[in-house]
C-alpha cells in the first residue's frame, strides 16, 4: 500500500538582514496539515529551521505569493513558488485581485464584507487620483478572487454606488494585472495633510479578528476624517522606532512591539475638532484597536517615521492592553 505523501506547500522567500543592510534568501516549506514550518538557507545549502510548529497567529490563510511572515522575530517575504505543485494548487486557493473605490464613507463596509467573504487584505491605500478624486486601492488575497470580487463589489455598487461609477473592480487576471502596475506599482499623490492631525494606528489583531471595519465605521461615526489610509507590514526595528515614546514608561513596551510586528497594521491619518479624545474614546470602546499619537505621521514613506514637533501620546490609562 502505498503512504500518503503530506502535502507541502513550497516558496522562495527573502529576509532583510539589518546587520548586513542586505536580503538574505531562503526556501521556505509549509506543511499545512499540521501547521508546521521548514526553512533552508540557499546560500549555505543548510537547515536554518527544522520542521517546526508555526508560531500562533500564522495560519494557511498567510501563505500565498508576495506574503509577509513574521517567523520566530524574522519577517520573511514570499518572491516566488518553488514548484509547480505549489503553484498549481496555490494558484486559485491563493488567487488575487484588486479593488477601487471612491466612497470614503463606504470604507468600514467594504472592508467587513472583504473578510466574511473570506478575502485577506495584502495592499491598502488611500490616495489622489485623476483630478484629485481621494480614492482607496485594496489588493486582496483569496480562493477564486478574480471571479469572486466582482460579486461583492456589484452588491457595495447597489448599496452605496446607485447610478454613479464608484467602484472599479478587476474582471480578470490580466485585468488585475493592469490595476497593479497603474496604481500601485506607480506613485500617486497622497491626500495627508500632516498637519492638526492625529496619528491612529490599527493593529494587528484587530484585522485578523476582522473588526478593522468595525473600527473604521466606529472612528467615522465619531465625526473624525479619514485623511490618509495605509497597510504597513513593520520590522522590530521600525516598531520599536515608532513606539519609542513608551519605551521606559511602560512595561510592557517590548511585548507591545512584539505584537506590533506580528501581522499588517493600518496607519490612519485622522482630522476634526477633538480628534485625539474622540479617536481615544473610540479605541477604548474596542479595547485598545490602535495606538494615537497627537501628531503627523508621513504616510507617503514605507516607513513611519515622526517628524520633529512636539508629540503627546495619549496617555497609558486610556490605552487598555495596549
Amino acid at each position: 500500500m502505498n503512504a500518503i505523501r503530506d502535502v507541502i506547500y513550497a516558496f522562495k522567500a527573502k529576509w532583510f538582514d539589518q546587520h548586513a543592510q542586505m536580503h538574505r534568501n531562503f526556501n521556505v516549506r509549509y506543511f499545512p496539515d499540521g501547521n508546521h514550518v521548514e526553512i533552508l538557507d540557499v546560500k549555505s545549502n543548510k537547515l536554518f529551521l527544522k520542521k517546526t510548529q508555526c508560531p500562533a497567529g500564522v495560519s494557511p490563510q498567510d501563505f500565498f505569493l508576495g506574503g509577509k511572515l513574521l517567523l520566530f522575530g524574522r519577517h520573511f517575504e514570499l518572491t516566488d513558488y518553488l514548484d509547480a505543485f505549489t503553484a498549481t494548487q496555490l494558484g486559485k486557493q491563493a488567487q488575487k485581485s484588486i479593488l477601487l473605490f471612491t466612497h470614503l464613507g463606504a470604507t468600514g463596509a467594504v472592508l467587513t464584507q472583504l473578510h466574511h467573504n473570506h478575502f485577506t487584505l495584502s495592499y491598502l491605500k488611500l490616495f489622489l487620483r485623476d483630478g484629485n478624486v481621494p480614492t482607496i486601492v485594496v489588493e486582496v488575497v483569496g480562493e477564486s478572487a478574480v471571479e469572486r470580487l466582482p460579486l461583492l463589489v456589484s452588491s457595495l455598487q447597489s448599496r452605496f454606488g446607485g447610478n454613479q461609477p464608484g467602484f472599479e473592480v478587476a474582471a480578470t487576471a490580466a485585468d488585475a494585472q493592469r490595476l497593479h502596475d497603474q496604481f500601485m506599482a506607480k506613485a500617486w499623490p497622497s491626500p495627508a495633510t500632516f498637519a492638526n492631525c492625529t496619528c491612529c494606528v490599527i493593529q494587528p489583531h484587530v484585522l485578523k479578528e476582522g473588526q478593522t471595519g468595525a473600527v473604521v465605521d466606529a472612528i467615522l461615526d465619531s465625526g473624525l476624517t479619514i485623511t490618509a489610509m495605509e497597510l504597513f507590514n513593520l520590522d522590530r526595528t521600525s516598531a520599536s522606532e515608532f513606539l519609542e515614546l513608551y519605551d521606559g514608561v511602560v512595561p510592557h513596551f517590548n511585548e507591545a512591539v512584539d505584537h506590533l510586528t506580528s501581522g499588517p497594521c493600518i496607519a490612519l491619518e485622522l482630522i476634526g475638532d477633538g480628534d485625539v479624545v474622540s479617536i481615544g474614546f473610540v479605541c477604548f470602546l474596542f479595547a485598545s484597536c490602535a495606538i494615537i499619537f497627537d501628531d503627523y505621521v508621513d504616510l507617503s514613506s514605507r516607513l513611519i517615521e515622526f517628524r520633529s514637533i512636539d508629540r503627546v501620546p495619549i496617555p497609558v490609562a486610556n490605552q487598555p492592553n495596549l
